[in-house]
């Protein structure tokens, strides 16, 4: 696909729900004691897998005028193997959900995420009680788990990692008593923000207490995922003639920290009309922005793990450098990201220089080139807007952006001048 550069960037949008929201929403309904309404969930290819792994084990799903509706009808031993695809979130949830569940279960994926660590999540889901096996002792897919008979067990995890802390509190709520999770740096809490309501899920001293508990009947809206709205973001600010609104957008402050890295390096940006449904969410307004280069600390990482490829681009379009370092859990996303980073931004003229845990970009004018986004969505969607505010580029395979945006090119359409 050829991408032409805009003379301008107008108008309002509206983008996808939130994967991460819709892949835990799906699991929690499996796990309540009666039937369960999603509304404005994601429909795209990875939670998907997540509502095919559910359905494989018993669950009934029906999805009619943008909701979903899911209930546990009689829990079932899958006859054949789980496809998780490309879903790193489907395969660790998973592993939680089912070591839950008093059967034999086994869950593989694509040659990608066969690559991706395991051991990760098998680790504290094993002082739970399931037992589990597969390729390199557990570490990689295929896995199997043999669940049932949780126990309470307390976990201190050495990295901040949404989808391990979720997985244990997932498996730790049909325990035999209270189990704890305490994790180096908060990472996003979907998880225990949603369980908190329901009395299930506490935090003390920093850490979080898990009470065995079955969650009741819920109806529950997805808000607008913010990893999609930061590539629209960055068109606003990057682009320089644009302004745009971007509406009901997922405001949780564990996943907003680019708005935060945004305003360093000084980006037009205004959060108005602030509401609240398990989750905060807003509008953003965004306009064409003088960008000055930044550093991104460790410490920061969780709270931008998906936005790190558009704080490269961003860099890209800034005066001065960027640097982003402590990043090293990008090797081990759908690519190696930071290697994907520096390919793509190189092809494109950038002058990027790759570490082991990160990568600096100075500013740039970017030209036009052939990219492949390794099979990334992420680095697909960063390498279009590049070229949208650059001299154009051409993607070799754009159809990967529907792993976690389907409407993205109609998106772009709308408000490309």
């Amino acid at each position: 696909m050829r991408i032409q550069p805009a003379k301008s960037i107008r108008g309002e949008i509206r983008v996808p729900p939130d994967k991460s929201i819709t892949h835990r929403m799906i699991f929690f309904a499996a796990m309540a004691k009666d039937r369960c309404e999603i509304e404005n969930p994601l429909i795209a290819d990875d939670t998907l897998r997540t509502l095919d792994l559910v359905k494989s084990v018993g669950a009934n799903v029906g999805y009619d005028e943008g909701k979903l509706s899911i209930r546990m009808e009689r829990i079932s031993e899958p006859s054949s193997p789980i496809f998780c695809g490309n879903s790193g979130t489907t395969a660790r949830l998973g592993l939680g959900f089912l070591s839950r569940l008093p059967l034999f279960s086994v869950l593989y994926g694509d040659a990608s995420l066969s690559s991706r660590p395991m051991d990760r999540v098998i680790e504290p889901l094993s002082l739970l009680g399931p037992i589990f096996d597969g390729r390199n002792k557990a570490s990689n897919l295929p896995v199997s788990v043999r669940g049932g008979k949780i126990k309470h067990a307390n976990y201190r995890s050495k990295i901040a990692s949404a989808q391990v802390k979720s997985a244990f509190i997932i498996a730790a709520t049909a325990g035999d008593g209270i189990s704890t999770y305490a994790e180096p740096v908060k990472s996003r809490d979907h998880t225990e923000r949603f369980l908190n309501v329901f009395g299930i899920v506490s935090k003390k001293d920093g850490i979080i207490e898990i009470k065995p508990s079955v969650i009741p009947s819920f109806k529950a809206r997805v808000v607008g995922d913010f990893s999609s709205a930061a590539f629209f973001i960055t068109l606003g600010v990057c682009h320089r003639n644009a302004i745009l609104e971007i509406k009901d957008v997922g405001l949780n402050e564990t996943r907003t920290g680019f708005l935060d890295v945004l305003k360093r390096m000084g980006a037009s940006i205004e959060t108005r009309n602030i509401k609240n449904d398990f989750e905060p969410y807003g509008d953003l307004h965004v306009e064409s922005s003088n960008l000055e280069g930044t550093e991104v600390s460790a410490e920061e990482i969780p709270s931008v793990i998906d936005e790190i490829p558009l704080i490269a681009l961003l860099g890209a379009f800034a005066k001065g450098k960027t640097v982003v370092r402590g990043a090293s859990e990008l090797r081990k996303k759908e690519s190696d990201r930071i290697k994907a980073i520096v390919s793509v931004l190189s092809e494109m003229g950038a002058r990027v220089q790759e570490f082991e845990d990160g990568f600096s970009v100075e500013g740039c004018n970017l030209e036009n080139a052939k990219i492949d986004p390794y099979g990334d969505h992420r680095i697909a969607m960063m390498a279009v807007i590049a070229g949208v505010c650059g001299n154009g580029v051409e993607i070799t395979d754009p159809k990967v952006v529907s792993i976690s945006y389907p409407s993205f090119f109609e998106d772009l359409k709308k408000v490309k001048r």
